[in-house]
This record gives C-alpha cells, sequence and structure tokens, in this order.
C-alpha cells in the first residue's frame, strides 16, 4: 500500500505476566482490491478474535449459507476457528474494501463475546463517529505518529474498546428529548425522593398517561418509572457506601415507600440486599 493512512502494527508481549487475560495482536487499517480476497475462519491455524469495521467500499460476511453485505459503518466480531468465512464479492472484479482490523485475544474476552453474539448476532451497524471506533482509528493515527504502547496498555485498549463496543451496542444514540421528557428528567432528579406517580407526572406536563408513557420509552430508551427507580438507587448506593444511615432511613430519603420495598428492588436489580451490598464494599 502506497498510501501511508493505511498499514498495520504488530505487538509482542506487552508485560511480564505469563497468561495475560487480554492481549492486542495486531491491528490496522487496510485496503483491498483487484485481488483474490478470501479467508474461510474454520481454517484458521490460530486462536483469537478478530473485529472488522467497513469505512468505505464493500465486503461479504457468510455464516451457515448466509450473508451479509459488509459496507460502510457494518462489522462483524469472530473467534477462530469458527465456520464463517468473509470476501470480496467475486462477481465484482473492481471490488474494493477498505476497513479497520483488531486481533486480540484473551480469556477476559468471553463474557464480552458471549454477550454481544448472543444479543446481536456476527455482523451489527455501528456509528462511524463512537467510541469503539474511533479508539482504533485515532490509535492509529499516533502510533503512524511515532507513539509506542507501554507494558500492559495493549490489554488495557482491549477492555476499553469491548466495554465501548456492548455498551454503544446495547445503547445506541438516542435522539435530543422532546421539551416534555426532558422537563420530565429535570423533575424526577429534583423531586425523586418524593412520593408521585407517573399519572401525576404526565398531569404536571398536561398529557394524558399513556402518550406521556409511550414517549418517554421512545425518546429514552426505557419507561418513566425505571428511570425513576434508577435514579432512586443510583442514590441509594452512594448513600450506602458513604452514610452509616440504616436501609430504612436511605429507602424513605430516596423516595421508596419503606426499606422492605426497597430491598425488593435493590435484590432484583443487583442480586444482593442493600446490606449485603453495603458489607461487601466497606473500606
Amino acid at each position: 500500500m502506497t498510501d501511508h493512512s493505511h498499514g498495520s502494527f504488530g505487538f509482542l508481549q506487552s508485560g511480564t505476566l505469563a497468561d495475560e487475560p487480554l492481549v492486542l495482536l495486531d491491528f490496522g487499517l487496510e485496503v483491498r482490491q483487484n485481488e483474490t480476497y478470501y479467508y474461510d475462519n474454520a481454517k484458521r491455524d490460530y486462536s483469537g478474535y478478530l473485529f472488522q469495521y467497513t469505512l468505505n467500499g464493500q465486503g461479504i460476511f457468510e455464516q451457515r449459507e448466509k450473508t451479509q453485505d459488509l459496507v460502510p459503518g457494518k462489522a462483524f466480531l469472530v473467534r477462530m476457528p469458527e465456520d464463517s468465512r468473509y470476501f470480496l464479492p467475486a462477481d465484482r472484479p473492481d471490488a474494493r474494501w477498505e476497513y479497520l482490523y483488531v486481533h486480540f485475544r484473551g480469556e477476559a474476552v468471553l463474557p464480552f463475546f458471549y454477550r454481544i453474539r448472543q444479543a446481536f448476532g456476527p455482523c451489527f451497524d455501528l456509528p462511524a463517529d463512537s467510541v469503539p471506533v474511533l479508539l482504533w482509528l485515532n490509535l492509529h493515527r499516533e502510533l503512524r505518529e511515532g507513539r509506542q504502547l507501554k507494558s500492559y496498555e495493549g490489554g488495557e485498549l482491549i477492555y476499553r474498546f469491548l466495554s465501548a463496543l456492548l455498551r454503544t451496542l446495547e445503547s445506541p444514540s438516542l435522539p435530543v428529548p422532546s421539551p416534555a421528557v426532558a422537563e420530565a428528567l429535570c423533575y424526577m432528579k429534583e423531586h425523586f425522593a418524593g412520593h408521585f406517580s407517573m399519572d401525576e407526572l404526565a398531569a404536571r406536563l398536561g398529557l394524558s398517561a399513556a402518550y406521556f408513557t409511550r414517549l418517554f420509552t421512545r425518546e429514552t430508551g426505557e419507561t418513566p418509572l425505571a428511570s425513576l427507580t434508577r435514579i432512586r438507587l443510583s442514590r441509594a448506593v452512594f448513600l450506602l457506601l458513604n452514610t452509616s444511615l440504616s436501609i430504612e432511613s436511605i429507602a424513605v430519603s430516596c423516595g421508596f415507600s419503606c426499606g422492605n420495598y426497597f430491598s425488593k428492588v435493590f435484590r432484583k436489580i443487583s442480586g444482593v440486599s442493600p446490606s449485603e451490598y453495603r458489607s461487601r464494599h466497606a473500606r
């Protein structure tokens, strides 16, 4: 490649640990054109994970006889070896595919990989300005300019990437909320300790309860009650970790009707009781 904006970077073991939980092997920006470009992941003679994101042009991903056009904004994540393939369209001799790729390994990848594949499949869409894409584009530029990775930084980057990738997929960018929803969120944050129903909040905004719920859910991705509960729990966690207030006092100060109900909601979300959470995180 003559374009210096493209190219790959490889990395040797980054530290003294024999088995690092996350290892960045190599990554880069590449262009494939006027060539036979075909990879069968079932025939790989090495293990690891591959993330590949289309910047321009088009490639094809195939698994179980189902194909997916890898157009700009489309990515795939695979675990090698596995029964899947990616390639340039064979029926288009002028096909061009420009992409970002990241090759990595480590046992700590598994929880992220299983969650992503289960919820979103091997192929998914990502905005070009999303954190998991910009992280690698910015690093590529910095390495071209001479920056060197520090010990264990490769693993740190992989963790940041996987966290950002899962967060982006689970919580895609939502539109700027309408005035009514913005006012509702502001009211919840300022009055979460009080007792009010969603019907009362809707009436305060001059909306019917049904319309308010639909509007709020569409714009925020969660129901009004779920949003209020999340705000209350966030404050409760702060009080659990930073005060000696009783569970009952924390519950009442955060808008829950009583300690028992607060404990029930807290356990459902966290898997433990407020008292257990406090003791586990005690300093």
